[in-house]
């Protein structure tokens, strides 16, 4: 029998093992984008998905209650736009809050065993003291966008020296065409052109200009993961229990907006608009129940006319 001759052993050289390992990185390379857009496609579908849901809940709970729900409850004995009556009793507060819009649909977003949580007696249904200030640490799965890396619990403030932290959100309601807030007295609107005000219910037949032709629920994303500051002005994050508004003014995706700029800078605007970290735009629930992917160059125009309810506009 002959003898192997160890000379002739086979086997790759460096320089064949630079080369493979060079093709499979470009290979890597090639595929990676592909699998990014298809993980970004699967987030954005179920983005899409957790709108439809808001959307059955909000005409739920139309069907129960007869209205849609207040945008938001935010009183003020000695406001105009912000009077106590049937929406809230401030009693001893001078300044009464209750619940928004996002937390009185949670019984028919399958959530009512959060909902039941929060006191409803009259002074402590002020959601920021007593127990009310625990209940907004649940994290609504509906309420949070796959694509936002700010999925996490937002420090609000505190309750007899105790800090509490409530769970943020990326749906906001649609208020109103240029601002969803009074700044001379630092509240929320209450008289509006869109559908979500505070203290104010609309019910369907108030759409005239057509369900289908009005924005009703919209993407907001706030401040970086980790920023922890609640987006009451300026920069932060939207948190759910409170039901935050939010106007049109600023476009989609504009420059006070992560997406849209890079940054979110505190004190160059005085409220925060809608935006995802979807590419191209942000997802838009209308009063009819659909929900539609709307591009960040929309004309104002246009946004503006989507936004009303009853101006009599032909939308473009």
């Amino acid at each position: 029998m002959g003898r192997h001759d160890s000379r002739y052993r086979h086997g790759f050289t460096l320089v064949e093992l630079l080369v493979v390992i060079a093709i499979i990185a470009i290979l890597i390379a090639l595929l990676l984008p592909a699998v990014q857009a298809a993980r970004e496609a699967a987030r954005r579908a179920q983005c899409l998905n957790n709108f439809k849901q808001i959307g059955v809940s909000l005409h739920n709970y139309h069907s129960t209650v007869g209205t849609f729900p207040y945008g938001t409850i935010w009183c003020e004995p000695t406001n105009p736009e912000a009077l106590c009556g049937k929406a809230c009793e401030c009693g001893g507060w001078s300044t009464f809050f209750g619940l928004g819009w996002s937390g009185l649909i949670l019984p028919y977003l399958e959530q009512e065993q959060v909902y039941d949580q929060f006191d409803y007696s009259a002074s402590p249904y002020q959601i920021y003291s007593g127990i009310n200030t625990q209940v907004g640490a649940h994290r609504v799965a509906a309420y949070i966008c796959p694509s936002d890396p700010q999925d996490e619990l937002i420090h609000v403030g505190w309750d007899d020296d105790v800090p509490f932290s409530w769970w943020n959100t990326n749906a906001g309601g649609v208020a109103d065409s240029q601002t969803a807030w009074r700044w001379i007295w630092q509240h929320p609107i209450q008289f509006g052109d869109g559908m979500m005000m505070n203290l104010l219910e609309k019910r369907v037949r108030d759409v005239f200009d057509g369900t289908s032709n009005t924005l009703f629920v919209g993407e907001v994303t706030g401040s970086d993961p980790g920023s922890s500051v609640t987006a009451i002005a300026g920069c932060g994050a939207f948190v759910w229990p409170n039901g935050p508004i939010v106007s049109t003014a600023f476009g989609i995706n504009g420059f006070n907006s992560i997406p849209g700029a890079g940054k979110c800078t505190p004190n160059t605007a005085t409220e925060l608009g809608f935006s995802s970290y979807h590419p191209g735009g942000c997802h838009f629930l209308r009063v009819d129940g659909s929900v539609h992917f709307e591009s960040e160059n929309i004309d104002a125009v246009t946004l503006a006319a989507l936004t009303t309810r009853a101006d009599g506009e032909v939308t473009p």
